[in-house]
């Protein structure tokens, strides 16, 4: 499997996620899918030139040269074929263009074979409500009704050229499925107190303990391949210092930790008794300005964007929207994701990609009778002299 679509998703994160940390209130809970995300964006890179294309392969750790994007496909076919009957992962990709742009058959093709993208035309200008009705429906099938809706129609007009779709679906057994505890306090991130039901586990896991604070591994179904790590900082400092360098957490089991370094690398199995909350979380919000400040401004600014590759219009982004679900309980998690990626035509009302006639400089014009052929007037307009609107 190429290496740069996994890694790509952590860099995205280290990048990303602090922006939105900083954004976020004490008490806000924070859940995004790199995997959703990463290749929401690129279904948009595949149609990005120049600058925009740069910034965007930076952003999302999407070399050049291997062109990781065009395994997407396979990448996903091997997440989701989990060999596990405790374990379900579902990842699908969606264009919806519209029906007044042409868009170019060498994208249309890659982003079919490269993403297993389905593509349909929508009239958003026309029928906005139509057009989010269809897209919000097929997220919501895509993700088992988890999310249901990530586009609204207000958003929509003559100028929206196409929203880009992707959908992930997560569903599994733990390994061991914790007991039933009983109703605890949590202390929220501005020192308030919840009571909460905590779930009790007593059992081998893998797990590690630093000075900064404690991790643990909790694996799914009978393979355990896929796996919940769950970091608990010391304390509010030691969490903003996380959140703002996930470098300093590991997301596979793989390197060796340090104390300088906080990640499950270093970590043995050992039987402990874990106590961690019965929960349900969501998120929902444009990730815009957090992607801006990230490092990917271009694909956003009118004088900057390029997506020459997806059509021949001016085309930018104009939002990214993202929603994720989550639930934790004493059987096992259920989390969904979904990305949407508005591209709009710059600086005019969308016209159909057609021949067309600007009369911008003199011209000819006749009044004649198509019925007889007879010419009545005929002549040139050199100098149009403007006029009101006929009351």
């Amino acid at each position: 499997m190429p290496f740069d679509l996994t890694s790509g998703q952590a860099k995205l994160a280290a990048r990303l996620y602090p922006e939105l940390a900083e954004a976020a209130g004490p008490n806000d809970n924070l859940f995004i899918s790199p995997l959703s995300l990463s290749e929401g964006l690129g279904l948009a890179l595949l149609g990005a030139r120049g600058q925009a294309e740069t910034e965007m392969r930076a952003l999302l750790g999407w070399d050049a040269a291997t062109r990781p994007e065009l395994l997407v496909n396979a990448y996903d076919d091997f997440l989701t074929e989990t060999g596990d009957d405790k374990v379900s992962l579902s990842v699908a990709n969606a264009l919806w263009l519209s029906d007044e742009l042409t868009f170019e058959e060498d994208y249309l093709q890659t982003v079919r074979a490269a993403f297993g993208a389905t593509a349909d035309t929508v009239d958003f200008g026309g029928a906005p409500q139509g057009s989010a009705d269809r897209i919000n429906g097929w997220v919501a099938k895509a993700t088992r009704e988890r999310i249901t809706k990530i586009v609204d129609a207000s958003g929509f007009n003559d100028l929206t050229s196409a929203v880009l779709t992707n959908a992930v679906w997560f569903k599994a057994d733990w390994t061991v499925p914790f007991e039933d505890g009983s109703l605890s306090e949590f202390t929220r991130g501005d020192g308030s107190k919840v009571a909460v039901h905590m779930m009790e586990r007593l059992a081998p896991l893998q797990y590690r303990e630093t000075r900064d604070g404690q991790a643990v591994a909790l694996p799914y179904g009978k393979s355990q391949r896929f796996v919940m790590e769950v970091f608990l900082p010391k304390d509010a400092q030691t969490l903003r210092r996380w959140e703002q360098n996930l470098h300093a957490l590991s997301f596979m089991l793989a390197d060796q930790g340090s104390d300088a370094k906080f990640d499950l690398g270093a970590s043995t199995e050992q039987t402990i008794l874990l106590r961690l909350p019965r929960f349900e979380a969501r998120f929902d919000e444009s990730v815009k300005g957090a992607l801006i400040a990230a490092g990917m401004p271009c694909a956003f600014a009118e004088a900057c964007a390029n997506f020459s590759g997806m059509a021949n219009a001016p085309l930018k982004i104009d939002d990214v929207a993202h929603a994720t679900f989550l639930r934790v309980d004493e059987e096992g998690t259920e989390a969904a994701a979904a990305t949407a990626v508005k591209i709009v035509v710059v600086g005019a009302r969308l016209v159909p990609d057609v021949p067309r006639m600007i009369v911008d400089r003199p011209f000819l014009v006749t009044i004649r009778d198509r019925a007889s052929g007879a010419l009545i007037f005929f002549g040139r307009i050199a100098d149009p002299t403007p006029v009101e609107k006929a009351s």
